[in-house]
């Protein structure tokens, strides 16, 4: 489901309190780009259905420029030191595959962008203006693709920085 509201905010918060798995990414780094901040869990990586198709878009987009984020966040109920575990959440990272930067959360990132569950994806325009904020996988293919074909084809990436 997409939130319409909100969507004056700008990609200004990213200080991880766990820190950063595979490498930090720093906000000014990001002008020029669009960018797909996702918000995920142990259980969401889990997911034979589900995850696959994330892990499609980001080995299709990141080629055309798209910067992606993972943010790590805890499950409800799980403890904070398990929840904060980067060397737990980097097996899982590098077992996934991940090549991508990862934040580790505690949830302050999630709470600052207004996530309230996972998954999520934000999706920043190269002026990191959030153009699309969706909860759940149901909008993966409907309406995160339209938007990242969009922001990542040749007319739009024209004045970008090269990855």
């Amino acid at each position: 489901m997409s939130s319409k509201s909100s969507l004056d905010v700008s990609l200004t918060v990213l200080d991880p309190p766990g820190g950063w798995i595979n490498a930090p990414v720093h906000v000014h780094d990001l002008h020029g780009r669009p960018v797909l901040l996702y918000f995920w869990t142990e259980r969401f990586a889990s997911s034979q259905s589900q995850f696959p198709r994330l892990q499609s878009l980001v080995r299709e987009f990141i080629p055309r420029g798209l910067q992606v984020i993972g943010v790590h966040v805890p499950m409800k109920g799980q403890a904070p030191d398990q929840a904060m575990d980067t060397n737990d959440i980097e097996a899982t990272v590098k077992r996934l595959g991940f090549h991508h930067p990862v934040a580790v959360d505690d949830c302050s990132i999630a709470q600052a962008y207004g996530v309230r569950g996972t998954p999520a994806y934000l999706v920043f325009d190269e002026s990191l203006k959030l153009r699309l904020r969706v909860m759940g996988d149901e909008s993966l293919e409907e309406v995160l693709r339209p938007l990242l074909e969009r922001l990542t084809s040749a007319e739009s990436t024209a004045g970008a920085s090269a990855p």
